[in-house]
């Protein structure tokens, strides 16, 4: 049997990106070598068919790229080609006036791109049940939501065969 090809794009190379993409999946790797091979990229080179052709799955935190707007038609282009795309979300995506980001979520519409993105995505995952619950009333129906990211072989069979 072959191995899975997952490809993560971390959103940065502490804090969020690493604890919820590059340690999740170099366990991964490391505990399931003989299943998994992952390759860890903050540069993705979003135009290039040929750069997602080598993957099974694609693991990312909120965007694809850098770029908001084009981030869901690469998240569709993705799933056309039969990529399975994963978004990875642990914060709400319209913090409060008193956060110092607000004006800048505010101003570039953050709130609507995050939330398009989440529901191009065929699987979403997050930290709690209380968020996993707000988050799915933004999904189209084919997206599947969960908790966790253990032990996803067996559900993996089934998506990517």
């Amino acid at each position: 049997m072959s191995k899975i090809n997952v490809l993560v794009l971390p959103s940065d190379r502490t804090g969020v990106g690493k604890y919820r993409s590059v340690d999740p999946h170099i366990y991964l790797q490391n505990n399931h070598s003989e299943d998994f091979h992952v390759d860890i990229d903050y540069e993705p080179k979003v135009n290039d068919d040929n750069y997602w052709k080598k993957y099974q799955i694609v693991h990312f935190h909120r965007v694809i790229g850098r770029n908001y707007e084009q981030s869901p038609l690469i998240i569709r282009k993705l799933n056309s080609m039969g990529i399975v795309t994963i978004c990875d979300i642990d914060d709400y995506w319209m913090p409060g006036k008193e956060h110092p980001a607000y004006e800048l979520v505010r101003k570039n519409n953050l709130e609507f791109h995050i939330k398009n993105n989440l529901s191009e995505a065929k699987y979403v995952t997050t930290t709690t049940k209380l968020f996993a619950d707000e988050i799915s009333m933004y999904l189209f129906y084919q997206t599947q939501l969960t908790l966790k990211k253990v032990n996803l072989r067996p559900k993996l069979k089934k998506v990517i065969s």
